[in-house]
């Protein structure tokens, strides 16, 4: 009880009179309730020995509280109220923990709560306070409880500043280091040794922006995500009874209502005596990991809805080429043994009889006509199988890898037989001189001799095609480091340097470069390169001096 309520509580009953011996101050209950007797020298002289009582409470060098039993601050002197940075009207009426480091305030309550159920006795402790405008760190508190005018039960607190005597003893004792914990930027909370939680750090508090007695024991809970709950308390509580480490990721509410994604690591903490006091953890922020995790299980569903797609849609393609290979062909076959047909009856057609120099001119005449028709007729019937199966060769190269048939191949051998061949097969249309250059001891290769043949075919068709009469054809192989060097050299033209780049591209011809305007279906050249490569070798072009060198390599070891 203050002073001046004691001094209130003597006008309202009115019934003690004041009176000094020695050096102290008695109140002597008045036999009479009639105050007006008091005299006035009387009554002075008590008001003037209180306010000096009150003045030296106030000026006494310590930080001295009175409390009501729930903790509110009922007086505070006012020396002690400036030592904390205060004055005593800011601190009247206020709750004592907010003076206190918040993972104090539950040690101090249950200081004051035993004090309280105790009959007797008086409680001191050392606690860490949170007053920012203060020097004071570390106080000793000694509390005793007593009781009011009305019999109502009351705290008398002293607090004394240690905090020099703690910086001479410092050591890493668990409230320092909490301390530090708190301006950690990093989510921490710890637990005492039944799980409940007693300690959220600054940085926690930050981003759900609620206050620390809101978090304490369970009443972080209120922000989990409500589909999280079940299983961190499952996760949790298993940890504990097993007093092991755990993690577990889970929604949390931040202050301004989103929901963060945070991984929580809980590890457990044991005493010098091995006994377990509880967890320590550290909490992060991945909800930028979560939304890149959903971003890409969102992309990988798209890829393998559009892979899938893309399946379906070259299973279609491969029907269709089936049965547009069938189609396309069986009536070309047809066709072609017509031709054939009509070649054999026009050899076998008898001459005519009258012999006259009209009659022998007009039959002429007719038979030249006859055969420039049947020769347009083979050769465009030709094309158009060349066409057709390039384009399906061309298809099946892009969609699935045709099996190799591998054989030993004897290269010169082989190669002067492919030529030779060529040249016989197309005695009539090729008007070139064809050479063939072998280096000596060519080494045998591994290879698959159809598509190696396939591949030389298309290259000399070109050079016949595109070469002028009378130019060279050269065809050679070498060995070059641990490659075998194929190639295909025709004189008598160039390929303009921009078109280089193009000259492997599906359909693509070179403009006004064929001499004998024979056409092409510029799939050849596309060709060669897909079966170069499904050979494991490469091609290369160069174009210059008024030749063209078409060059392949091929691995010597496979």
């Amino acid at each position: 009880m203050s002073v001046n309520q004691s001094f209130n509580c003597y006008q309202t009953r009115q019934k003690n009179l004041v009176s000094a011996k020695s050096a102290s101050l008695e109140f002597v209950p008045e036999t009479t309730s009639n105050l007006e007797i008091c005299t006035a020298e009387a009554l002075c002289r008590t008001q003037e020995e209180l306010d000096w009582y009150r003045n030296l409470y106030d000026q006494n060098p310590g930080i001295y509280f009175t409390l009501d039993s729930t903790g509110i601050i009922l007086s505070v002197n006012q020396f002690g109220a400036k030592r904390l940075g205060y004055v005593p009207r800011d601190l009247n009426q206020t709750l004592i923990f907010n003076l206190f480091a918040f993972f104090e305030r539950e040690k101090l309550s249950e200081l004051l709560t035993g004090l309280l159920k105790n009959t007797s006795g008086v409680a001191d402790e050392e606690f860490c306070l949170n007053c920012p405008d203060s020097n004071i760190v570390w106080v000793k508190v000694t509390a005793r409880k007593s009781l009011d005018a009305s019999q109502n039960l009351i705290i008398l607190m002293v607090c004394e500043d240690i905090t020099a005597y703690k910086s001479q003893v410092s050591n890493p004792t668990e409230p320092s280091f909490l301390e530090f914990a708190d301006r950690t930027p990093v989510m921490l909370w710890m637990t005492n040794e039944k799980g409940v939680h007693n300690f959220f750090n600054s940085s926690w508090l930050k981003l759900t922006g609620r206050k620390i007695e809101q978090e304490l024991a369970w009443g972080w809970l209120e922000n989990l995500h409500p589909e999280d709950k079940n299983t961190y308390l499952s996760t949790y509580f298993q940890a504990i009874k097993q007093q092991q480490k755990f993690e577990i990721e889970y929604r949390l509410k931040r202050a301004d209502g989103d929901y963060r994604w945070i991984c929580d690591r809980g590890v457990p903490r044991f005493s010098s005596n091995d006994n377990f006091i509880g967890y320590m953890g550290s909490c992060i922020d991945i909800t930028e990991c979560k939304q890149a995790e959903v971003a890409v299980r969102e992309s990988q569903i798209a890829a393998k809805a559009q892979l899938e797609e893309m399946e379906s849609l070259n299973r279609l393609k491969d029907e269709f080429l089936s049965t547009v290979s069938h189609e396309l062909r069986t009536p070309l076959t047809n066709m072609k043994m017509a031709i054939q047909m009509l070649g054999i009856k026009l050899e076998k057609q008898p001459q005519p009889n009258d012999t006259s120099e009209s009659v022998c001119n007009s039959s002429n005449i007719h038979q030249s006509k006859v055969s420039r028709y049947f020769q347009i007729l083979n050769n465009e019937c030709e094309r158009e199988i060349s066409l057709i199966n390039n384009f399906l060769d061309l298809q099946r190269l892009d969609t699935i890898a045709k099996p190799l048939v591998l054989e030993k191949v004897e290269v010169s051998q082989w190669l002067e037989r492919v030529v030779e061949l060529y040249h016989a097969r197309n005695r009539n249309c090729c008007r070139q001189n064809m050479k063939l250059y072998l280096q000596p001891n060519l080494p045998s290769i591994v290879c698959d001799p159809f598509s190696l043949e396939r591949i030389l075919v298309e290259l000399l068709t070109n050079a016949c095609k595109f070469s002028p009469t009378n130019q060279e054809i050269i065809v050679s192989a070498l060995v070059k480091s641990d490659n075998i060097q194929f190639q295909v050299i025709n004189t008598g033209v160039e390929i303009p340097a921009a078109e280089l780049p193009r000259i492997f591209d599906k359909f693509y011809r070179i403009p006004s470069n064929d001499p004998w305007k024979q056409g092409g279906t510029g799939l050849g050249l596309a060709l060669v390169q897909k079966l170069t490569k499904h050979l494991g070798g490469i091609i290369e072009v160069e174009s210059s001096d008024n030749r063209t060198i078409f060059s392949i390599e091929l691995p010597l070891e496979r």
